[in-house]
């Protein structure tokens, strides 16, 4: 079969316009939501901003009757879940045991989202399936004379958006919430949204909404309404993957790949809507993230920013760092990482912090249980916030056990700092390194090296050499003197090495020097047989900036006898580098010569 130019012509132009429907379609939707949004509500209602950020690759969340929040982890919590839209589809299609349901879900759970997009999706179905919907957001000031100016009441729904951030609400909920139910009497159904920490306890969540049944009732049935309740769950895995999918099509696989590594160095945060949609704009302005605490680091700032309408950014990030140190520090007194609710103004109070109580329950990083205690959204922000105050500063953040997230946060930290500023802010002596990783990582396996290489080197990692490196502070070290065996060794918490506190007490060729790490491994030296000679930059890591053990650039912790030291990196033909304590430099050593070994082997065990 052939084909003329003109029908191959036709069948290209017919597949692409294929093509361009397929991938047009979510564009042109999301547009067209937009568009009908702004027109519904207008800027006094809905900004615009607020209505984009929504609609933009929204993705449809799911729900359940349990508080998923009451798992310290929230991704392990084992509930049923439902599509959010079908549930209300049903419930607003059904004659239900009740007219008012209180939606609810954490901070930055997509509630808002969810009533704008629910409202988009249902002005865009058929006219014998659409619902009668009214929407208003309780931030807004006459909230009562907005409601009351909605006609035709008894065939409508009512969306009462974000009950936590209206102001008669946050003076005195319970009165609040009869008013509201009062003014909607009339309405066919009323939704409310809030979040969970807004009510101080479970027990505060209003049962019944104060509007009398008309008419018979069933046996055991309240003589008034009662709220029924919803909550949002997180998204899971795949609802995580679409909405990169829906972020980048598959015309952009590095944007997908990339996105998908960056929340997997984020886990469990990137089921929060909110914080996902940060995820497109780290990759946009190609922001360089190699460490899961730059995330904690934007993602906290920019929940901050998002709050600053309600709260000062400082006092919340100052309150918010102390909290995360006073819940470590008394887990074991209040039986977990929590603290009742009424004892958060009075810390405030106690810190100079000029926040009042509302803004701490409802504002903050804060979620609350159904006791009535409040916890960090996820443990790992209060991890997080923990070692931001001890870099500040914060003398209780030492003499303790930290968690393995918070070591890692600070070694990722540290190595940042160390690779972008050549400085720490911190003494990492004050804290327990063991059993975690190191924050500096040298260089194990040997290498022929130039010059250049070398003073390339010394420089990148800010290792000191008098001749090359003059202004260089050198690492910093968390030394150890173990006794392993009858021999001492030292332990470097910093670089994850162990050291033979001395080493060979004679210099010697480099053939020999090579025979006398078999010779410690056979005997087992200190108990390790996996002893070998030290890379360069392992070597010079142990150089010390000024004199500090007589006239030596090394710790007084190792031995003075051996001087100059061997190395396993080679140089040209028949030469490998050293290093010299004496001078406080490296230099090339023809492997004729003698020097001493100080031997060396990974890993602190």
């Amino acid at each position: 079969m052939s084909f003329s130019p003109e029908a191959i012509i036709g069948i290209l132009g017919a597949l692409a316009s294929v093509v361009t429907a397929i991938f047009g379609y979510p564009v042109w939707k999301q547009w067209r939501t937009q568009r009908l949004l702004e027109k519904s509500f207008g800027a006094e209602l809905y900004d615009r901003g607020t209505i984009e950020r929504s609609t933009h690759y929204y993705i449809r969340p799911n729900c359940s009757s349990i508080d998923p929040a009451q798992e310290a982890e929230i991704r392990q919590v084992v509930v049923t879940k439902e599509g959010l839209f079908e549930k209300i589809d049903e419930y607003l299609s059904v004659e239900p045991h009740s007219r008012h349901l209180l939606l609810l879900a954490d901070s930055g759970m997509g509630k808002s989202s969810f009533v704008l997009n629910y409202y988009a999706d249902n002005q865009d179905r058929a006219k014998r399936s659409r619902h009668r919907l009214a929407v208003i957001p309780l931030g807004i000031p006459n909230v009562n004379e907005v409601i009351a100016k909605i006609d035709n009441k008894r065939d409508t729904v009512i969306f009462l958006d974000a009950f936590d951030e209206d102001t008669q609400a946050i003076k005195d909920h319970r009165d609040r919430l009869f008013e509201l139910m009062e003014a909607c009497r009339e309405f066919k159904r009323v939704l409310i949204t809030c979040r969970t920490q807004f009510f101080p306890s479970d027990e505060e969540i209003p049962k019944e909404t104060g509007i009398a049944r008309i008419g018979p009732r069933r046996l055991g049935q309240s003589r008034v309404y009662e709220f029924w309740k919803l909550y949002l769950t997180p998204l899971t895995d795949a609802q995580v993957d679409l909405y990169i999918r829906k972020r980048y099509s598959i015309f952009r696989p590095d944007k997908r790949k990339k996105a998908r590594e960056l929340v997997q160095k984020i886990p469990l945060l990137s089921v929060r809507p909110m914080l996902l949609a940060y995820i497109p704009d780290l990759l946009d302005s190609n922001t360089n993230i190699e460490h899961s605490f730059q995330l904690y680091d934007i993602m906290v700032e920019k929940w901050f920013e998002r709050e600053k309408g309600w709260v000062p950014p400082e006092s919340l990030r100052a309150f918010s760092e102390r909290l995360a140190v006073d819940l470590y520090l008394n887990r074991e007194k209040r039986g977990a990482e929590r603290i009742a609710g009424a004892e958060l103004l009075p810390l405030a109070r106690e810190w100079k912090i000029n926040l009042d109580d509302w803004q701490l329950r409802g504002r903050s990083l804060l979620n609350r249980d159904a006791g009535g205690n409040y916890k960090f959204a996820h443990r790992s922000i209060m991890e997080y916030l923990f070692v931001k105050q001890f870099l500040a500063g914060e003398k209780a953040c030492t003499g303790l056990k930290w968690t393995d997230q918070m070591k890692r946060f600070l070694v990722e930290i540290v190595r940042h700092q160390w690779r972008t500023q050549h400085k720490l802010e911190c003494d990492l002596a004050k804290v327990d390194l063991t059993e975690s990783e190191p924050p500096f990582v040298l260089r194990a396996t040997e290498k022929r090296l130039s010059t250049g290489e070398v003073k390339h080197m010394l420089e990148s990692v800010d290792l000191f050499a008098t001749d090359w490196n003059k202004n260089a502070r050198g690492l910093p070290h968390v030394y150890e003197i173990r006794d392993r065996s009858g021999v001492k060794v030292v332990v470097d918490h910093a670089t994850g090495l162990m050291w033979q506190q001395g080493g060979s007490n004679d210099s010697m060729r480099f053939g020999d020097a090579e025979k006398h790490i078999q010779k410690l491994n056979r005997e087992r030296f200190a108990g390790y047989n996996d002893w070998r000679l030290p890379t360069l930059e392992e070597a010079m890591s142990l150089m010390e900036p000024t004199k500090k053990n007589g006239d030596l650039y090394i710790d007084p912790v190792f031995d003075k006898t051996q001087r100059w030291i061997w190395t396993a990196d080679k140089g040209s033909a028949g030469v490998a580098w050293v290093v010299l304590f004496d001078s406080g430099d490296c230099s090339t050593h023809n492997v004729t010569n003698g020097n001493h070994v100080r031997a060396v082997r990974s890993g602190q065990s």
